[in-house]
C-alpha cells in the first residue's frame, strides 16, 4: 500500500495532468523507463501506434519503484512495457496482446555446481516483476534480498554477500557493460517477452491499438525499429 506521502502527491500529479490534457481527451500518460535501446525502441513504436489510432503518449519522469502500482491505480495511464506476469498482481492493467521484443532473465551463480533450488541467497530487483515472477514459479527457500538497480545486484554479488542474482540480460549488457560475466557461472533460466499494458478504462483502444502494431511489424516498420537500436542481439 502506497504511504499518505505518496498518495498525496499522486493526487497532486492527477489534478496538473486533469487540467494539462483537458484540452485533448486523446492524449496518455506513461512513466519513462530505464533508458536502454528496449525502452528507446518501445517509446518509437508505441507513438508511432497510438498515432495511427488518434492518440498522443507523453513520457514522464516517475519513480520506476512505484510505477506499477500508480498505473494499477490509474494515476499513469498503463506501462510502456512489463513481462504478461504483472497482471496477476495488478488487475487494472490489460495487456496489449503483441510481443513488444524478447529478452532473457538470467541467473549469476558464485558457485558452478550449485543448482538455482540449492542456493541460499538471491538478489533481485524490487522494481522489475520478472524475477520475482520466476521465483513464485519456480520455489525457492532461500533468502531473497531486493535492491534498487542492478549496480546494487552485482556489487552483493561481487562482495560474495549473495550466492546468487537474477537479471534481465539486456539491463545487464546497457548498465554495466564492462562487467566481467566470465567470474560466475551464469545460466539462461527463461526466455520472456515484454508487453504493452493499459489501464481497463482504455479497454476500448485494445483492439484498435493491437491491430495498427500488426500492420507495423507485417510493413517492416518495427524490424526498422529494432535494427536501428541494434537489438538483433537480443
Amino acid at each position: 500500500m502506497l504511504s499518505k506521502y505518496l498518495s498525496h502527491r499522486f493526487a497532486l500529479f492527477l489534478l496538473f495532468f486533469c487540467f494539462s490534457s483537458s484540452a485533448s481527451t486523446n492524449l496518455l500518460i506513461f512513466n519513462r523507463p530505464a533508458d536502454t535501446p528496449q525502452a528507446r525502441y518501445v517509446i518509437d513504436l508505441m507513438k508511432m501506434a497510438y498515432k495511427e489510432i488518434g492518440y498522443e503518449i507523453h513520457i514522464i519522469d516517475f519513480n520506476h519503484q512505484n510505477a506499477l502500482v500508480a498505473a494499477n491505480q490509474g494515476v499513469l495511464d498503463g506501462q510502456l512495457g512489463r513481462i504478461a506476469d504483472v497482471k496477476d498482481d495488478y488487475p487494472n492493467l490489460l495487456k496489449v496482446d503483441y510481443p513488444l521484443f524478447d529478452f532473457n532473465l538470467v541467473l549469476l551463480k558464485n558457485c558452478r555446481q550449485c543448482q538455482y533450488e540449492e542456493l541460499k541467497s538471491l538478489a533481485i530487483q524490487s522494481s522489475y516483476p520478472a524475477a520475482q515472477s520466476y521465483i513464485d514459479n519456480h520455489p525457492f527457500s532461500g533468502d531473497v534480498i531486493k535492491v534498487r538497480n542492478v549496480t546494487a545486484q552485482l556489487n552483493l554479488l561481487t562482495q560474495k554477500r549473495v550466492e546468487g542474482t537474477i537479471l534481465l540480460d539486456f539491463l545487464l549488457s546497457t548498465k554495466h557493460p564492462g562487467f566481467d560475466q566470465t567470474a560466475f557461472h551464469k545460466q539462461v533460466l527463461m526466455p520472456m517477452q515484454s508487453f504493452h499494458f493499459v489501464h481497463k478504462r482504455h479497454a476500448t483502444i485494445i483492439p484498435q491499438l493491437t491491430k495498427v502494431l500488426k500492420k507495423l511489424d507485417e510493413n517492416g516498420t518495427v524490424q526498422f525499429l529494432k535494427s536501428k537500436y541494434n537489438l538483433s542481439k537480443f
